[in-house]
């Protein structure tokens, strides 16, 4: 059975943080990539540097982030992710952090990426094998359009 939403456990790194001891705002987003990139190697055996190598990959075109409660220097968290949405050209991630008993929402994010022949830096369309996987893997948000409307769902899960 295929893994439709992967989890891993992280550590909040002193360097990573505020002077509060708070991880800093722009450190969500590298948690979050990092993560990311981590379940694709494996939950799915697709490794973004291999994709590189053929002439593929993804760039971010928009995030979108809310940050619910502070994650703290050397606190473990769970980082999630999900995808929601694909087409021929893009894929919408769903991706949230959760204290190490999975009990709170730290931060949620939603980042679209453009699928894009890295030689030419223009849109690529997904092959076969990918948009079979991403309709395999993809989680329906049953009616729930709105990034906020999706926080405020997941928020009531917990």
């Amino acid at each position: 059975m295929t893994v439709k939403e992967p989890s891993s456990l992280y550590t909040v790194r002193f360097n990573d943080c505020d002077p509060f001891g708070h991880l800093n705002n722009s450190s969500y987003i590298n948690y979050f990539m990092n993560a990311r990139e981590d379940h694709l190697a494996e939950s799915y055996d697709l490794h973004l540097k291999d994709y590189a190598a053929k002439g593929l990959g993804w760039v971010v075109t928009q995030h979108q982030i809310s940050y619910i409660k502070p994650a703290f220097v050397a606190e473990k968290v769970h980082i999630h992710s999900r995808v929601l949405e694909f087409s021929n050209h893009h894929i919408l991630v769903e991706m949230w952090m959760t204290d190490e008993q999975k009990k709170k929402v730290k931060s949620f994010l939603w980042s679209r990426f453009a699928h894009i022949d890295l030689k030419t830096g223009k849109r690529a369309e997904h092959d076969e094998a990918l948009l079979k996987l991403l309709d395999e893997i993809r989680v329906e948000h049953n009616g729930v359009d709105t990034f906020d409307q999706r926080v405020g769902a997941v928020l009531q899960s917990f």
